[in-house]
């Protein structure tokens, strides 16, 4: 287990009790180190030394160079912005990586405070917001602190391992491999066992086992209680929610309605699309939902993300959304999270099963592109990516598959041959004739279960009563299907 100190025993209290405001630490160099609590969060750390600034690890991944940076602090200081929202104006890089940023210089300072052994100087309660919280938890914290640890795991070949269930693992942000070694002891196993199960090398596998048995995420179990707990247990490549690890700093699109305000008159309309959809009499039956467009903004991201809040919202039901667009990937984006791991790094990554790709935000579970592929159409049609569906329908009831435009590639009809069905989305006034056109005879027409007409604008005396319409924004999105897995296209074409 993790040594605690004055310092790590003063931020669990202050997590636990929920606290918000600022602790001080400081030393007799007179280094100063605030970090910011928010009931029961870690929102950010800062210094009064320069070493350690947002925008130099921005500038060490490669986002922007240091005279970007200079720049962008002269912008803030004239606009009288915080340094993270001056630099996505500028679209150097996306709220998520900014959060992945903050989050990776409060951890930083935090190792730096217990290195170098600052001291607890003061708690003082006030409240103060930021652009993009970091939203640490004290296991992350200690999850950090084990991986720098580098100690490895002492194996004994006879002692079976398991997994601490007494304790919430979903807390840790957890990285592929480590989910990998999780997932395999569902049932408990020696050492030997895991290895050849999760194909991992033998220092590779002590050094995770050493970082989860530190954190107190696995444990030695004795023979008799190992036997009897694996005659009990049934193995199952489900992704338990006990480890998928769930984000805790979204930074949700102002544009997803569904999970900002569920009760909006934006939102009953997409449950009423969620209904159609799963009434849709469609051989086989619709578990797997594609949904395209025939031209890039035509909105279909935005409506499939919605849509898969709302099909999360319906308790006991198991949703999944997967970003296929591998050329401009937009998922990560309206989640407001890093775009790995996801599927193109479960693509390249050999042994890993899905469920070590996934994360999650309350019920909806997720995975990103992961990023922008240098061969999209070939990565799409590998093999993998049809196992991958595969796998998830025997896991969630529902999967969507956010797909790339039809026009002008060929990547969205590779993605609509994995699906049950497809739902084409149409922008009003701005889809090309030609290019919906294209669309519709380049689409199975036994897959097209519906299409939903994007940004119509409201006739005078139309109503909720008298039309199925899904509001976007000020403007309006109409269904079209007639629940059996049949679309009245041409209404749309001829129009």
């Amino acid at each position: 287990m993790i040594e605690t100190n004055s310092v790590i025993d003063e931020m669990s209290r202050l997590c636990q009790e929920r606290q918000t405001g600022v602790l001080l630490l400081t030393n007799s160099k007179g280094e100063r180190i605030n970090i910011s609590f928010c009931e029961g969060f870690i929102d950010s750390a800062s210094s009064n030394r320069g070493s350690r600034r947002l925008g130099d690890y921005l500038v060490r991944d490669g986002f922007m160079t240091s005279k970007d940076l200079d720049t962008l602090q002269a912008d803030a200081q004239r606009q009288k912005i915080v340094l993270g929202e001056a630099i996505v104006r500028k679209k150097f890089v996306s709220q998520g990586e900014v959060g992945a940023a903050v989050r990776r210089q409060t951890l930083d300072l935090i190792g730096h405070v217990l290195e170098d052994g600052l001291k607890v100087s003061s708690f003082t309660n006030s409240l103060r917001t930021y652009y993009v919280p970091a939203r640490i938890t004290l296991p992350h914290v200690l999850l950090e602190l084990s991986r720098n640890s580098g100690e490895l795991f002492a194996s004994i070949p006879e002692a079976r391992l398991a997994i601490n269930a007494e304790q919430n693992n979903s807390d840790y942000p957890w990285n592929p491999e480590e989910l990998n070694v999780l997932s395999a002891l569902a049932a408990p196993q020696t050492f030997e066992r895991l290895r050849r199960s999760t194909g991992l090398p033998e220092e590779n596998l002590k050094k995770i086992l050493g970082i989860l048995e530190r954190v107190g995420t696995v444990k030695i179990v004795p023979l008799t209680e190992a036997v009897k707990e694996e005659s009990l247990l049934v193995r199952s490549d489900a992704p338990s929610d006990l480890l998928v690890p769930e984000v805790t700093n979204p930074i949700l699109d102002e544009k997803l309605e569904v999970p900002r305000n569920e009760f909006s008159f934006t939102s009953e309309q997409f449950k009423n699309l969620k209904i159609q959809l799963r009434q849709a009499e469609t051989d086989p039956p619709l578990k797997v939902i594609t949904i395209s467009s025939p031209d890039a903004q035509d909105g279909k991201s935005l409506i499939s993300v919605n849509l898969a809040f709302a099909f999360s919202q319906d308790p006991g039901c198991r949703v999944v959304i997967i970003d296929c667009d591998l050329r401009k990937p937009t998922l990560d984006q309206y989640l407001g999270v890093k775009t790995d791991p996801g599927l193109l790094q479960y693509l390249q990554g050999g042994l890993l099963p899905p469920q070590c790709f996934l994360r999650r935000i309350n019920n909806l579970h997720f995975m990103t592109a992961g990023g922008i592929a240098p061969n999209p159409i070939e990565a799409l049609s590998m093999r993998k990516m049809k196992d991958l569906v595969e796998h998830l329908k025997t896991v969630f009831d529902t999967v969507i598959l956010d797909a790339p435009p039809f026009s002008p590639i060929a990547d969205a009809r590779v993605v609509t041959a994995l699906s049950d069905g497809v739902l084409m989305v149409i922008r009003s006034g701005k889809t090309a004739y030609s290019s919906t056109d294209r669309a519709f005879k380049a689409i199975d027409q036994r897959k097209l279960v519906g299409v939903v007409l994007n940004d119509v604008k409201p006739m005078p005396f139309q109503t909720y009563q008298s039309y199925s319409y899904y509001q976007y924004g000020n403007n309006r999105l109409v269904y079209s299907g007639d629940g059996k897995g049949r679309s009245d296209s041409k209404r749309y074409l001829k129009s």
